[in-house]
């Protein structure tokens, strides 16, 4: 009975330490965070409200979190959004920073689409600093990315990018032609969205250079599609658009009408985002006043409990102390206990990998013997023995390539069954790396790419990239293929 008291002391007092831990990892900027809502989520839902200053507060939470856990491709994502939060608080140097970090985590992960990303984002800020040539190469490279990503909307954003960077550039007929080019790739998904703001951007292009015509045609468009979305930011940048064209053009009324719709709009926004702000502080004050009563009466009732509380205290001292040296006690039995079966995991290991290279030293004796047998008669070798057995076959297939003890292993291996492989690929004259000869050695297995990519811990583009590197070295009047050369290196 004694024990069993302890056993479940124990177990009261780790479950209440890892609530309070989780507790404790849920509060947030001053106040508790729902376990089912992250980080991430919050500091979206503060960006898309305007709290700037509090997304950055939530982004960089969880981007120490995530740094932390190790997960680099989520520190990628994080440093793109805290780029975006410090430029729209106007510092552009953070800014710069958090995508450039961003941008080489991107490169070593392969995160195009992210890569691409952090250069649009990068050109916005050098078009704003007047740095048009750097701001032109940043773009182009996010354009070429999202080409080859074949990703529609974000190819129609960086061509919008272009344009934006050509008008401030003065160079119209540019930006005119990037425009065109945003509003075409935004048709191919139905991005309405983007469809309106093209025609925007064209609308004040075609302003500009005095075409009143197309001009008055692109803004209406935009303002039809906006009206389609219910977008209230987007008629009222129609609306200023239209104000602008007719001020432009002479006619004075129909720039007074556009321009009242525009302050009608732009002050529903301000009433909507000021009673938007207003019912969030509404909420909070209401929580921090629950809280503060909740506070006070469980200060009562611990004022009214205080004798008891502190018989039950010294009691609960008492039994942790007990209870921490039993967890002590059953902590070191398990640590010893997991010393010993990973010592014999590893001697098994040893054995293991010893039993293997006196196999391999077997076969290789027994080749060895049977040529200078051949020698002793007069017959040449073979370069290559007899068909390998399946068990052999089999036994390479199982083995997995991803150190270079790994590999030195699987050579070996493979020599003692194919033993004239390596040698031929020196006689052939063409230089290849580490790589490209392992791709070749699972091509001689008669592997498609993804058994090829499990082997090798890569991925199956990665297989894809070194075939096509090694057909590149190939002389092409030799060897039309990678298949032809490994033809001629097994003849």
């Amino acid at each position: 009975m004694p024990a069993l008291f302890f056993f479940y002391t124990l177990l009261v007092l780790l479950l209440f330490g890892a609530c309070q831990k989780e507790v404790e990892e849920q509060k947030v900027v001053g106040k508790q965070v729902p376990a089912s809502v992250s980080l991430t989520d919050l500091g979206n839902e503060e960006w898309r409200m305007g709290n700037y200053q509090k997304a950055l507060d939530y982004f960089t939470q969880a981007y120490k979190k995530v740094k932390e856990e190790g997960n680099k491709e989520q520190m990628a994502t994080l440093l793109n959004n805290l780029g975006l939060v410090h430029w729209r608080l106007e510092n552009n140097d953070a800014a710069m920073e958090c995508y450039d970090e961003a941008a080489a985590l991107a490169t070593r992960l392969d995160m195009k689409r992210l890569l691409g990303l952090t250069y649009t984002n990068r050109a916005l800020i050098l078009k704003e600093q007047r740095d048009f040539e750097k701001a032109f190469a940043s773009n182009e490279a996010a354009i070429a990315i999202f080409k080859e990503l074949n990703e529609p909307r974000d190819l129609a954003i960086a061509y919008n990018n272009q344009g934006q960077i050509y008008r401030y550039g003065e160079n119209l007929d540019a930006a005119l032609n990037y425009y065109l080019l945003s509003l075409e790739e935004c048709r191919k998904i139905d991005y309405k969205e983007g469809i309106a703001t093209a025609w925007q951007n064209l609308g004040t292009v075609y302003t500009q250079k005095g075409d009143a015509k197309k001009a008055f045609n692109a803004a209406r468009r935009c303002l039809a599609i906006a009206r389609q979305l219910d977008s209230k930011v987007r008629i009222r940048e129609a609306c200023e658009e239209l104000s602008k064209s007719h001020e432009r053009f002479g006619t004075a009324d129909s720039a007074l009408y556009y321009y009242k719709k525009y302050f009608e709009v732009e002050r529903e926004l301000m009433e909507a985002n000021q009673s938007e702000r207003l019912s969030q502080n509404q909420a909070e004050l209401g929580l921090e006043v629950k809280n503060l009563r909740i506070q006070n009466l469980q200060n009562e009732k611990d004022i009214a409990n205080n004798r008891l509380l502190t018989i039950a205290f010294g009691v609960l001292a008492v039994l942790m102390v007990v209870a921490l040296f039993i967890y002590r006690y059953f902590s070191r039995m398990r640590f010893k206990e997991r010393q010993l079966e990973m010592e014999l995991h590893n001697t098994q290991k040893i054995i293991d990998v010893k039993e293997q290279e006196l196999k391999t030293y077997i076969i290789d004796l027994s080749r060895k013997n049977a040529i200078i047998s051949s020698l002793q008669e007069g017959a040449a070798p073979k370069q290559e023995t007899a068909e390998p057995t399946e068990e052999e076959i089999a036994a390479l297939l199982e083995q997995k390539i991803l150190t270079d003890d790994d590999w030195a292993q699987f050579q070996s291996r493979f020599r003692a069954i194919y033993p004239g492989f390596f040698s031929r690929i020196k006689e052939s004259g063409v230089a290849l790396t580490e790589a490209e000869t392992r791709i070749l050695v699972l091509m001689r297995l008669e592997l498609n790419g993804p058994d090829m990519a499990d082997i090798l811990g890569i991925s199956p583009q990665s297989v894809r990239v070194c075939k096509m590197r090694l057909k590149k070295k190939l002389p092409s009047e030799n060897y039309e293929t990678v298949e032809a050369f490994l033809e001629y290196l097994i003849r």
